[in-house]
C-alpha cells in the first residue's frame, strides 16, 4: 500500500491538493491510501499511533511553522518519507534543499507537475526496493530493478536477473504479491516481466526483451498485460 499525505494548513487547498492527488493515482493502477495533516502536530500525532506514509506534500509555509523544519524533523527520526514541498515563493526553495526532497512545487499546483513528483518517488522506491528470497538454505535479497523476468516450472521459480539466476520454492503467487505490480505484469501461466525490460511485444510474436529474449503471452493474459504496460507508460 502506497500512502501519501497532504499537510497544508490552508483546509481548503489541502482538500483540493488530495483530490488531485488521487486523479494522479488512479492512473496508476497502484493500491493506496490518502490523509491530510493540517499542521505538524497532526502529523506528529499520526507517527506516535505508528503511522506510516511513503511521500508527504508539505507547504513550506505550515500556519506558524516552518515546512522545512518538519520535513527535517521526519529525517532525523528515521521516518522512509520522501517529501514534497510546495510554496508560493520561490525564494524558499534553496533552503528547502538541506532536507533533499524528492520533488519542489509552485502553488497554484500544476497537475503535470504534480505527476512529475509522484513518478520522481515511485522511480526512486523501485531502484531502492529490494525483495528477500530463500535461495541455498538463504534469505537473499534481490534489488528488484535488476530483476529481468520470472518463470515457473514445475513448481520452481527462476528469478532471472541482469547478472544472475536465482531459484526458489516459493510459490507463483506469493513472489508476485512481493513485486510491485507497477512495474511488474504476468504475462503467461508460466511468467512475470519487469514491465521495464520490454522493447515491443504482440499477441502473434509475444514479448521481446530487451536483451533479446522472447516469452509468449497468454491468451487470457494479453489484454491484462497491455493495460498494465499502458499504465507503465503513463506513469514513467
Amino acid at each position: 500500500m502506497y500512502t501519501v499525505a497532504v499537510c497544508d494548513d490552508d483546509r481548503e487547498f489541502n482538500q483540493s491538493m488530495v483530490r488531485m492527488c488521487r486523479a494522479v493515482l488512479d492512473k496508476t493502477g497502484i493500491q493506496y491510501s490518502l490523509k491530510s495533516f493540517f499542521c505538524e502536530e497532526d502529523v506528529m500525532r499520526d507517527i506516535s499511533h505508528g503511522g506510516k506514509t511513503d511521500l508527504m506534500f508539505i507547504d513550506i509555509r505550515l500556519g506558524r511553522k516552518n515546512g522545512i523544519d518538519l520535513a527535517r524533523k521526519l529525517k532525523e527520526r528515521g521516518e522512509d518519507t520522501s517529501v514534497v514541498l510546495m510554496t508560493v515563493d520561490s525564494s524558499f526553495l534553496l533552503a528547502g534543499y538541506s532536507v533533499q526532497p524528492v520533488y519542489f512545487l509552485m502553488k497554484p499546483i500544476d497537475p503535470e507537475e504534480l505527476e512529475k513528483a509522484f513518478k520522481a518517488d515511485l522511480k526512486r522506491r523501485q531502484q531502492s526496493m529490494n525483495i528477500f528470497i530463500r535461495c541455498e538454505r538463504k534469505h537473499v535479497p534481490i534489488p528488484v530493478d535488476s530483476i529481468i523476468y520470472v518463470e515457473i516450472i514445475d513448481h520452481a521459480i527462476t528469478i532471472h536477473t541482469r547478472t544472475k539466476d536465482y531459484n526458489t520454492r516459493m510459490t507463483f503467487s506469493q513472489l508476485l504479491d512481493e513485486l510491485p505490480s507497477s512495474t511488474f505484469a504476468r504475462c503467461h501461466n508460466s511468467y512475470a516481466v519487469n514491465l521495464s525490460r520490454v522493447s515491443h511485444f504482440s499477441r502473434a510474436l509475444g514479448i521481446t526483451l530487451d536483451n533479446r529474449v522472447t516469452l509468449p503471452i497468454g491468451r487470457k493474459y494479453f489484454d491484462h498485460f497491455r493495460q498494465c504496460f499502458i499504465q507503465f507508460i503513463d506513469t514513467y
